[in-house]
């Protein structure tokens, strides 16, 4: 750790797409260098995100940034605006007052060469990032203004459909800002009339996009935006498109509002009112004649009847490992892919199986075997049953969070050390001054240095404070307590589904299902080994079972629902 933390800084900077360009960031980060400069900080490091908006904090330097605000590596964070660091409200109010105020870390704008913890900032920092939202707000309203007309006149609004592309309108009458107009791709719209001929055959939307990602053909986003886990054709993807009125000509508008996920670049669809869609007939367009849309629409409908006359109202309760199962071959998700129903069992017995398989085909995922989930979840919990009730498991977990404790109650208090000597330092350093101005009488040069010295005290007991209230607590947990703990998750894992699976969801790493010969190997979680049968035998660890924890992963710290396992998969 540095001899003279207070004085460490780091420098952010950042610029988005707005008629900025990679030389912003030089430009940002020349005038903290500056201010850094002529206070004596010392910059430590600097973090900078390029073409990156700031209605979000889900940027990859910001996050870096913080991580090592937490490690205490600096002291403040220097912007060459407030606007740099977020230009949402609500964002930039939880960095800066909230999160690296608890850590100690002054956030200073260099622009106007005020701190965050300076008297009155919250007031004058507010008012700046309260225009700064509003700005964003403001464009955000013209943008949609300006697509509003464009969509009245016919113009592409943006967005990408499958089957269609968009071209500069001939003859733009401001050439500095031509509109687009679409058009239809050949090869695309294509395929998009055998998708709808081969579902109007009689072809399952599975079963089309195996066919596809069998014949090799592209699918829309491979491994980009709207496809992200992965390559291929998916059965959610061919049903969207069978559903999708643009392929008859039929362009709305407005449709849809997207909000953004509060501190992150995500997005969730939220419909809008019917009287706010801009709906447009455009003939030229077509793609897929109205017999076969006509003939798909019915089927589509056919099969959505028989599907809620076969499952009912489709309500099978929760499962205990939804969630955390993975596929050993290709990382997808395993799900319910079929249920057998008997007698008056409205949940049935319950088939879990690959996702992606079952979606995309065997030319993107081979693995197309099944297993029961009666037999994982009785598996899954005889393994449970067999590693928490260990006799020396609460003796382990308290040796291994007495080290754990050991070793961060060295670092804090090794810091708490250096900043009261850095206090004391600074106490003598105002007692100096004070006694030189008793001495020397008024002296301007001698009250601004008090002033310094006097700031540069506040902020280290400021940080001292805080350093003193994130100490952990010198109280170690008693077996007791952690016997209640574990004997709570395993009341649960039989008697409530829904807070069993709350639970393990929180504190177990996924669970990964290899297919081997004639059975499924499971591994990961608490570092479970079993080796899992394909044929109906109801001995959850039949075959090789090795389930015996190593020490250190274990278990980590008590949480407040319960035992916290490591979060690492064998």
């Amino acid at each position: 750790m540095r001899n003279d933390i207070a004085a460490a800084v780091a420098i952010y900077a950042r610029y988005s797409t707005d008629r900025q360009d990679a030389r912003s960031i030089d430009d940002q980060m020349r005038r903290c260098r500056v201010l850094a400069k002529a206070r004596s900080y010392q910059i430590v490091e600097e973090f900078g995100d390029a073409a990156v908006s700031g209605t979000h904090t889900d940027r990859t330097s910001l996050q870096r940034l913080i991580g090592e605000a937490r490690r205490g590596a600096f002291r403040a964070v220097l912007v060459d605006d407030l606007s740099r660091l977020s230009r949402d409200l609500g964002d930039f109010w939880r960095l800066t007052f909230s999160e690296f105020a608890s850590m100690g870390v002054r956030v200073i704008d260099v622009t106007t060469g005020m701190a965050s913890d300076d008297q009155g900032a919250r007031m004058a920092f507010g008012a700046m990032a309260l225009i700064s939202d509003g700005f964003i707000q403001m464009i955000r309203t013209e943008t949609h203004r300006g697509l509003e007309g464009r969509a009245l006149a016919g113009f592409a609004t943006g967005g990408k459909t499958y089957g269609f592309g968009s071209e500069v309108e001939p003859n733009p009458p401001q050439p500095d800002h031509p509109r687009k107009v679409r058009i239809i791709v050949a090869a695309e719209a294509a395929v998009v009339v055998r998708i709808f001929e081969l579902h109007a055959g009689g072809m399952a939307v599975k079963k089309i996009a195996a066919q596809l990602n069998q014949d090799g053909v592209p699918a829309p986003h491979d491994n980009g935006r709207g496809n992200k886990k992965g390559r291929g054709w998916g059965h959610t993807t061919i049903l969207s498109m069978l559903r999708n009125e643009q392929y008859i000509g039929k362009w709305v508008w407005n449709k849809e509002n997207w909000v953004q996920v509060a501190g992150t670049n995500r997005y969730r669809r939220v419909p809008r009112p019917v009287a706010q869609h801009v709906v447009r007939e455009v003939p030229e367009l077509r793609i897929v004649p109205p017999a076969l849309w006509d003939r798909v629409h019915e089927r589509l409908r056919t099969r959505a009847h028989e599907g809620r006359r076969r499952t009912g109202n489709g309500k099978h309760g929760t499962s205990l490992l939804s969630g955390l199962l993975r596929c050993g071959s290709c990382g997808g998700a395993f799900v319910v892919v079929s249920r057998r129903y008997k007698g008056t069992d409205p949940a049935g017995h319950a088939n879990f199986g690959c996702s992606v398989s079952r979606s995309r085909g065997g030319a993107i995922c081979a693995n197309t075997r099944t297993i029961s989930q009666k037999k994982v979840t009785a598996a899954v919990i005889h393994a449970l049953r067999e590693q928490l009730t260990l006799p020396d498991l609460a003796g382990r977990f308290v040796d291994s969070f007495t080290r754990h404790f050991h070793d961060l109650n060295q670092v804090d208090g090794a810091e708490v050390r250096q900043l009261e000597q850095q206090v004391q330092r600074a106490t003598n350093r105002v007692k100096n001054v004070t006694g030189a101005l008793a001495v020397a009488g008024f002296s301007e040069a001698l009250l601004a240095q008090l002033k310094e010295e006097e700031t540069s005290l506040n902020a280290l007991r400021t940080q001292l404070a805080a350093a003193s209230r994130d100490k952990r607590p010198k109280i170690l947990p008693h077996p007791h307590v952690i016997q209640s703990y574990v004997d709570r998750l395993l009341g649960l894992l039989e008697t409530d589904v829904e807070q069993a699976h709350a639970l393990l969801v929180r504190h177990m790493p996924p669970l990964v299902l290899t297919p081997e010969a004639g059975a499924y190997r499971l591994t990961g979680g608490f570092n479970l080994s079993l080796l899992l049968p394909s044929d109906a035998s109801t001995n959850p660890t039949a075959g090789d079972a090795s389930h015996a924890p190593r020490e250190e992963s274990m278990i980590g710290p008590v949480g407040g629902t319960g035992i916290e396992p490591a979060t690492r998969a064998v």
